[in-house]
């Protein structure tokens, strides 16, 4: 019984780092709220979240360690992550989503924008540096993953868990559809309202993830405590 017991210690122990550094992550990823009570000079309405960590925004510097704190969360949590998930493929696609996040999120925090294009007109007509144009690469890669992070979920994930994930995987397919439509007919007007319902999107499956850790851990412990008697 010891052993067992032991096991279920270390599993806690694991499953605390494991969600403890998710929620670090998560609450670091919506920094960008900030905004809201920070004189950016940005339209959260047309102005992508990108743009508030560009280079020479008032807040830029900020921003950037918020995305940088919250890139190397989710980099750690990903072995704790590992421990915890069953041993399937499909189970360690997740893991691989979470992984590959955090580096996307480190490198945009390495390479800022020169400038933010939703307010300055020369912004959009000059020519950029390579961490611009490897800012905007990132941007995009990070997109696909709002989107292919919920997919992997539903890979794994049975009955009622199956339905945040699945509401999110329609929005983000939403807001692809709608930036796509608005950067064509619109010229990019109101696309810092999609961008931000996408990063909104993303942080609801975060905060799922973590529930579903500490609901399950609950369980195990239940079971064994029940063992017990």
């Amino acid at each position: 019984m010891l052993p067992t017991l032991n096991r279920i210690h270390t599993l806690a122990a694991v499953r605390v780092a494991g969600v403890g550094l998710v929620g670090i992550g998560t609450t670091a990823q919506v920094g960008w709220m900030a905004e809201f009570f920070l004189d950016t000079g940005l339209s959260p309405l047309h102005a992508a979240p990108n743009d508030l960590s560009a280079r020479g925004q008032p807040y830029g510097e900020l921003f950037r360690t918020l995305e940088l704190t919250a890139g190397i969360a989710f980099l750690l949590a990903c072995p704790p992550l590992a421990r915890l998930a069953p041993v399937q493929w499909r189970a360690r696609t997740t893991i691989v989503a979470v992984g590959v996040f955090g580096a996307l999120l480190i490198l945009r925090a390495a390479f800022p924008l020169d400038c933010a294009s939703s307010i300055e007109s020369m912004c959009r007509q000059s020519a950029h540096s390579v961490s611009h144009n490897l800012n905007f690469v990132i941007s995009v890669l990070l997109s696909v993953v709002y989107v292919l992070g919920p997919v992997t979920l539903l890979l794994w994930w049975e009955g009622r868990w199956r339905i945040v994930p699945s509401i999110i995987v329609a929005v983000e397919s939403a807001a692809w559809v709608a930036l796509v439509a608005l950067s064509v007919a619109a010229s990019g007007q109101f696309v810092g309202l999609v961008m931000r319902m996408q990063l909104l999107g993303g942080a609801a499956v975060l905060v799922c993830g973590g529930t579903y850790l500490l609901t399950t851990g609950r369980h195990v412990r239940t079971r064994w405590e029940d063992s017990r008697g």
